[in-house]
């Protein structure tokens, strides 16, 4: 590619790229007036396309060959001085003295233009003559004229004009384009930003090769190809290279950048600043006639203005390719200025109808606090919010509340920030309560906004207060509003199974509204429904129709846009009803759905759920994870009462794992004294006695499981799929030496509603087999196992095969306990309960000194077996004859006998029976002694 220097704004030393055919044509031009043919070259293009880089090139070029180089440049300044640029154009020259003189003595035009002629006739006798005008629309009139006249006689006066134009609002006169266009040898030029070849030509020896195509790509969307910004946006980046020579090259716009925007917005031409400016105010909404209403400037002018800036390659789509060009645009205007623009600007778009967050983006930049903006900044803040651009949010309600004038505007205002606060944190809500109480009792609060107050009291343990919410909204302005009933509706709902005291009306003043009169149907919302199923499950144990129906709702939610309440209830509809398997599929769901825009209070509650699921499965590190990314979303007062669910996940989650000095430390960390009141309460106080079971305080443990008992039966919330206190309590019994009590609770929590789900079933058959006699506990552990594998509880599965194996080896079969504890050992270490598995067989005579399992026993146990027993093995466990056996394996029914005879001499077993037996409740397929043969 053909380079040649040129000189571009701002003192900028560049190279010139794909400018050869333009070039060629001047060049060619020039030749010409070498064989005395005058020819005249007009070079159009928008700003910093690089004309006058190239006419500097181009002059120097004719210089090198013996020219007669004059040139000159039109200027606003001297637009109105006559003849400026003709007396520019022979400064310094021999007829210097001669053409000032004939500009005070000629008595006219005519006479001033024949000696101007007569003085280049002069000159292009004895070389060649090149006249160039940069700028030449900004020319004063008198010397458009003398070039007219030159253009005129180029025949008899063989030299070449080259004249730059820039596209603007001041353009040459369209007679002096017609007159000077019809020359025989005129020639116009465009000159058009580079491509992204000309871009890598430009930065191609100052990069890595690596990088180049990346940095090219970003060199064209910040410049758009304009050369001026080009050369600028290449000494910025090697500035900042030469600063940090570790970071990658990318395309940086800094001092040099903001010189070379200002070079082509500061060009002599006001309207291109004004324009430019306006259309860096107003962004993306910028648009011809609502930037001229901005700047004051005519329609016609803006429209030429940025049609000019567009060839240039500046606009996209209309608007600044880059916030880069605009901001260092903005950057030198003043202040005052800036913020009228600003204010202007957030009116125009508003009387546009405009979106209110881009409105109040102006708004914000200008401090505007006009009653109108008021409205605009609280749905402006509202949106920002979905979106999660909270900052944004936050800024427009503080705005917003010093544009509140009346009552109800700083009512409007100090909701937006309560709910708004509450998806962020719900910390940020706490300093408005007493406020939100105040205006609630004037009668400020609309609808569901009043009705919602109560929840956002009882959030920070304010019960009090909520109870004298209630009655308010049961009063006064509140008690004939449809909107208020409804929505209260779903927050009882809620209190239901939050706050079930309130719910209750236990507290002072919480009484329930008489039912509407008439034919009013209430409305059903996502929240209420969903709140209900979970309110019905939670009491009356899992329902296949409740657990239908929370799919449904989630399968019309969306984390962004549903109610945060409608969520929760609907996933813990799922987990509570002993499908946390439906609940894991919905929660990754709604979490994919959110990508990125989950933050805040709604992610804290979807990763308490998460924590609960995976306690649910057995899945420990899991729900470790997830319950402290809930403490991380928000913070912990901001948690207030509902801090208590993921406090229990991570206590039991701590415990399960055997790190009872973490489960300690999580249990010390401050909690309200409220959230003894709540269900998370109860979730805390259950995990906290499995804390005291595993430190051996069996006794503090049962005062605790018997504490969640009494609650749960006071709030209707007794059933052992939300909390098996029952099952637990026996634990403790057990440990206390009283089988007969923990009998008795295993048997009343088989009749509860949800005592027959596989989990809790499964738990109350290993705690009955606990509290049985030798002889009776093999069948009752064998289904245990069995129930607990197909609901993928695995730690209670780890616990309920101990038991077996422990069992089966007092029962005097310890190659069965081995392979039990074989299939423990997997389970184990599936979900990563290695800690649970070694304080549960640790007595077990299969483990080693140095804590191996039964698994390193190479005497005894299916490990010595062969490959080919293994196989053998596994088929006659699950019941095929010999004859199926030598069929599937391609062996012969004796071959089948005789590695079954070594087998059973092997494993201490008598018949085929007998290894049906061994292997009873255990996954051949996982199991790593034998092969998958299927």
């Amino acid at each position: 590619m053909d380079k040649r220097v040129g000189i571009v704004a701002g003192g900028i030393v560049a190279e010139l790229f794909e400018r050869d055919e333009e070039m060629d044509l001047l060049a060619d031009v020039l030749a010409g007036v070498q064989r005395r043919e005058g020819g005249v070259v007009l070079i159009g293009g928008g700003p910093g396309v690089g004309k006058t880089a190239l006419l500097d090139v181009f002059l120097r070029r004719a210089a090198d060959a013996g020219a007669q180089v004059f040139s000159a440049s039109g200027s606003v300044s001297a637009s109105g001085v006559d003849l400026a640029v003709i007396k520019e154009l022979f400064l310094g020259s021999d007829d210097e003295e001669e053409i000032r003189a004939a500009t005070r003595s000629s008595k006219g035009a005519a006479e001033f233009e024949d000696r101007l002629f007569a003085a280049m006739c002069r000159e292009t006798r004895s070389q060649l003559v090149v006249v160039a005008v940069d700028d030449v629309q900004l020319a004063d009139a008198a010397s458009l004229r003398c070039l007219l006249y030159l253009v005129r006689r180029l025949r008899t006066a063989p030299l070449m004009m080259v004249l730059c134009e820039s596209t603007g609002p001041q353009m040459l006169p369209p007679a002096f384009h017609a007159e000077l266009l019809r020359h025989p040898q005129a020639r116009q030029l465009r000159l058009l930003p580079l491509s992204r070849d000309g871009i890598a030509g430009v930065i191609e020896h100052h990069v890595d090769t690596v990088e180049a195509p990346d940095l090219v790509a970003d060199f064209h969307a910040v410049s758009g190809g304009n050369p001026l910004l080009v050369h600028a946006l290449l000494a910025d980046s090697r500035d900042a290279r030469r600063l940090d020579p570790q970071q990658p090259s990318k395309a940086v716009a800094s001092t040099a950048f903001t010189k070379a925007a200002l070079a082509w917005a500061y060009r002599d031409e006001a309207e291109l600043f004004d324009v430019a400016a306006g259309v860096a105010v107003l962004g993306e909404s910028a648009t011809p006639s609502l930037v001229a209403c901005l700047v004051g400037r005519g329609a016609d002018v803006v429209d030429q203005v940025m049609t000019a800036l567009d060839t240039a390659g500046l606009l996209e789509n209309g608007t600044l390719r880059d916030a880069a060009v605009g901001k260092a645009i903005l950057e030198h205007v003043d202040a005052v200025a800036k913020a009228d623009l600003r204010r202007r600007a957030a009116r125009l778009l508003h009387d546009d109808g405009a979106p209110a967050t881009v409105v109040a983006q102006h708004l914000l930049a200008a401090s505007v606090t006009e009653p109108w903006a008021g409205r605009t900044l609280l749905d402006a803040a509202y949106r920002s919010m979905e979106a999660g651009h909270e900052e944004m949010s936050l800024d427009c309600l503080r705005l917003a509340g010093q544009s509140a004038c009346t009552e109800r505007d700083r009512a409007a205002v100090l909701m937006a920030r309560v709910k708004i606060g509450w998806q962020i944190d719900p910390r940020m809500v706490a300093p408005w309560l007493d406020a939100l109480v105040d205006t609630l009792r004037a009668g400020h609060l609309k609808g569901a906004d009043a009705a919602w107050t109560v929840k956002y009291l009882a959030w920070h343990g304010q019960f009090d207060e909520a109870g004298e919410a209630l009655v308010a909204l049961s009063e006064g302005p509140y008690a004939e509003d449809p909107r208020v009933e409804d929505e209260l509706h779903v927050v009882r709902h809620w209190l239901r199974h939050t706050v079930p005291a309130l719910d209750g009306g236990t507290v002072s003043g919480g009484p329930r509204r008489p039912p509407r009169r008439g034919l009013q149907p209430r409305q059903v919302s996502p929240s209420s429904y969903a709140l209900e199923l979970l309110g019905t499950v939670m009491a009356e144990g899992p329902d296949e129709h409740a657990l239908a129906m929370a799919e449904e709702i989630l399968r019309g939610c969306r984390s962004s846009t549903t109610g945060v309440e409608a969520l929760e209830a609907a996933l813990l509809t799922l987990v509570y009803g002993d499908r946390p398997d439906r609940a894991l599929f919905w929660c990754d769901v709604l979490l994919q759905q959110a990508g990125s825009h989950v933050r805040g209070t709604v992610a804290a509650i979807l990763a308490g759920i998460r924590a609960e699921v995976a306690l649910h499965q057995g899945a420990l590190p899991v729900a470790e994870q997830y319950a402290r990314d809930a403490l991380s979303a928000i913070s912990h007062s901001g948690w207030g009462v509902a801090i208590g669910s993921p406090l229990s996940a991570l206590v039991l989650a701590a415990t399960a794992s055997g790190k009872s000095g973490l489960a300690g430390a999580w249990l010390n960390h401050d909690v309200p004294v409220g959230m003894f009141e709540t269900r998370h309460g109860l979730l805390y106080t259950h995990a906290r006695g499995h804390y005291h079971l595993a430190v051996d305080r069996p006794a503090a443990a049962l005062d605790d499981f018997l504490t969640c008992g009494e609650l749960a039966k006071k709030w209707g919330a007794d059933t052992p799929t939300f909390l098996p206190w029952r099952s637990s309590a026996a634990q403790a019994h057990l440990a206390l030496g009283n089988p007969t009590q923990a009998r008795a609770l295993v048997r009343e929590q088989l009749g509860r509603p949800g005592g027959s789900t596989p989990r809790a079933r499964g738990v109350a058959l290993r705690l009955m087999a606990a509290s049985s006699e030798l002889d009776q506990r093999s069948a009752l552990l064998r289904e245990s196992v069995n129930l607990l594998e197909s609901c993928g509880s695995q730690i209670e599965l780890i616990r309920a095969l101990a038991d077996r194996s422990r069992a089966l080896h007092d029962l005097g079969a310890p190659a069965k306990a081995r392979m039990v504890a074989r299939h423990a050992r997997t389970v184990a270490d599936n979900c990563a309960a290695d800690a649970l598995f070694r304080r549960l067989f640790r007595d077990e005579s299969c483990e080693g000194e140095g804590g191996s399992d039964c698994s390193q026993d190479e005497d005894e146990g299916s490990v010595s077996l062969t490959a080919a027993e293994r196989r053998v093995t596994a088929l006659a466990a699950v019941g095929h004859s010999n004859r199926e056996i030598g069929r599937k394996l391609f062996i012969t029914k004796s071959t089948v006998e005789q590695h079954l005879t070594r087998v059973y001499r092997k494993l201490g077993v008598r018949s085929r029976a007998d290894l049906g037996d061994l292997f009873a409740g255990t996954n051949l397929a996982g199991t790593s002694g034998l092969a998958n043969t299927s």
